[in-house]
């Protein structure tokens, strides 16, 4: 509930599950795998509560402000 940066995280977990199923690690990956992009899918509601809400509106607001400086 207050995590910050939550579906970058599982992102990038997945990226590492598919590292080790692709080096053929005997391991759960698969199962890893399947549960990762379950949550993954659960995880874009995690932008309405907590730090992700503030923090990722708050880099919106930077990159358009950026953004706008750049066209002018």
């Amino acid at each position: 509930m207050l995590g910050c940066l939550t579906t970058t995280a599982i992102f990038f977990g997945l990226v590492m599950n598919f590292s080790f199923f692709l080096a053929r690690t005997i391991s759960h990956n698969p199962t890893d795998i399947l549960l990762g992009f379950i949550i993954l899918t659960a995880g874009f509601n995690a932008g309405k509560f907590g730090l992700d809400y503030r923090v990722v509106s708050f880099i919106n607001k930077t990159v358009r402000k950026s953004k706008a400086k750049a066209t002018v």
